[in-house]
């Protein structure tokens, strides 16, 4: 046994586990990624939302220059601290405006970022030259030099996940460089427990599906099951078991009944086997108990010569016999191993029937029978030999069991695409019990033969049955008590 179980069983289980468990773990992990992505989308805008209070604190507004004087442009707010300074003199008097404005900023920058560090997240503002400004105190120190990948001019927004830390960078000539952050450690922590508890569903998954893929897998493997055993309880000797298997409209209904079909001509033929071989063995035993029984009378003493011819005779009659036998069991042999072979040929019916005929008529003219010959010229595709040798078989028992003095008539038609070609002789009849068996093997009519006394092999008929059938045609037989039988065969004429 290698690595893998043989089982089919197995196998199947096998294969939809693995299946099974790549389809989980690509679900699994696209929900991880989605539940990631989520989470760091709320981050982004949890940090772009702050960014929008604090540049108005941040961007540099210059006052419009009094007349006849153009202010220089001061790159930071410190620029503006004198003309937004309250009390300022101007021209030696102090100037009468309310509350420093650059104060009111630094208020409300600090209250916006002290409400900003309660919820973990930390501002970083460097001036358009990269000096730093101003550092949350919940600011990474790691994270308060100016960022290499910001260009000093321009304007830019950007997002950056640096030493554990999300980052919305600002960039712009106004304002400077201003970064928003928060730690990305609770996401993080929340995505390891949330693959702990995927992976612990997957498992269990998993494990249900083994279950329910064992329970479906071994339902449908049940008539496979049924199968196997059927053959293993056949292999044992038992031909009359059965597949039982419902629904024969699915592929293994149809395979039970093909099987059913052919374990039903298995026991058919292993019943033919037996039979014909205890027929045989019957029929040979007779001949020879006859060929021994007669020689040890003859050797048992001093006989007459007339008495020694009659057993040699006796002997040759039984010897005869046994080869008659002998030749249809080959016959018959070569029907059912398959080796039954045509060698068929372009021929007239009608020349054949004669040349039989003649044959058989030496037969009939000593029992006073009469050969009436009703015959057409008839062409047709055949096996001269075995064509022959049925027409002989037909020939030779009408001759054989029919009455003395009686008659045989021969007729050779056609209708429509088929040929006829009967024998009707005018003996005793058989009976309708025996026509059902009389093609059988070995069967014989028990009084056509008390009444002749001729003894047959019951194989004739048999083999001219094969015979027929090899070249695609049927055979029949109609016969009344006390008028005659009837055989007809009927071939095709193409």
């Amino acid at each position: 046994m290698g690595i893998f179980p043989q089982s089919i069983r197995w196998r199947i289980q096998l294969w939809y586990l693995l299946l099974l468990a790549v389809i989980i773990a690509a679900l699994l992990a696209a929900f991880h990624r989605n539940q990631r992505e989520i989470k760091y989308q709320v981050l982004d805008r949890e940090l772009s939302n702050p960014i929008t209070r604090l540049l108005p604190n941040l961007e540099r507004r210059p006052e419009s220059p009094p007349r006849g004087r153009r202010l220089p442009r001061p790159d930071l707010l410190e620029d503006f601290e004198d003309e937004l300074r309250p009390g300022l003199e101007v021209g030696g008097r102090r100037s009468p405006r309310g509350p420093d404005p650059l104060e009111r900023r630094r208020v409300n920058l600090d209250e916006i970022v002290e409400e900003l560090a309660e919820n973990g997240i930390f501002v970083i503002h460097w001036s358009r030259g990269g000096e730093l400004r101003f550092a949350s105190e919940n600011s990474p120190e790691e994270l308060r030099s100016f960022p290499d990948k910001v260009s000093r001019e321009g304007d830019r927004v950007s997002k950056e996940t640096v030493q554990g830390y999300r980052e919305i960078i600002h960039a712009s000539p106004n304002v400077g460089t201003l970064v928003v952050g928060a730690s990305v450690k609770p996401i993080e922590t929340y995505l390891s427990k949330l693959e702990t508890k995927l992976i612990g569903v997957g498992f269990l998954i998993i494990v249900g599906g083994f279950l329910v893929g064992w329970f479906l897998i071994g339902r449908s493997l049940k008539p496979i099951e049924a199968i196997s055993g059927a053959a293993h309880r056949i292999a044992e000797g038992n031909l009359s078991e059965r597949i039982k298997i419902s629904g024969n409209g699915s592929e293994l209904g149809q395979l039970s009944m093909v099987l059913n079909e052919t374990f039903e001509k298995l026991e058919t033929s292993f019943e033919h086997q037996v039979r014909f071989t205890a027929d045989a063995s019957h029929e040979m035993r007779t001949p020879i108990a006859v060929i021994l029984s007669k020689s040890q009378f003859a050797l048992s003493k001093e006989r007459s010569p007339e008495k020694y011819q009659e057993a040699l005779q006796t002997c040759v009659d039984s010897a005869q016999h046994m080869r008659t036998l002998t030749s249809g069991l080959l016959e018959l042999s070569k029907v059912d191993s398959g080796e039954f072979h045509l060698r068929p040929e372009l021929g007239n019916l009608e020349d054949l029937t004669g040349e039989v005929v003649k044959l058989i008529e030496p037969l009939a003219d000593d029992r006073g029978i009469k050969i009436k010959c009703n015959l057409r010229s008839m062409k047709a595709e055949f096996d001269p030999s075995k064509m022959r040798q049925a027409l002989l078989n037909l020939l030779g028992n009408a001759v054989k069991y029919n009455r003395e003095g009686g008659e045989i008539e021969v007729t050779l038609n056609k209708i429509g695409a088929e040929i006829f070609w009967s024998v009707q002789d005018t003996g005793p009849g058989i009976e309708s019990v025996a026509l059902e068996s009389i093609f059988e093997r070995f069967y014989q009519v028990d009084k056509a033969r008390t009444r002749t006394g001729r003894n047959g092999t019951g194989l004739g008929l048999p083999i001219t049955k094969a015979i027929v059938e090899a070249h695609g045609g049927a055979i029949s037989v109609v016969s009344e008590v006390g008028k005659g039988t009837t055989f007809q065969v009927k071939l095709p004429a193409g």
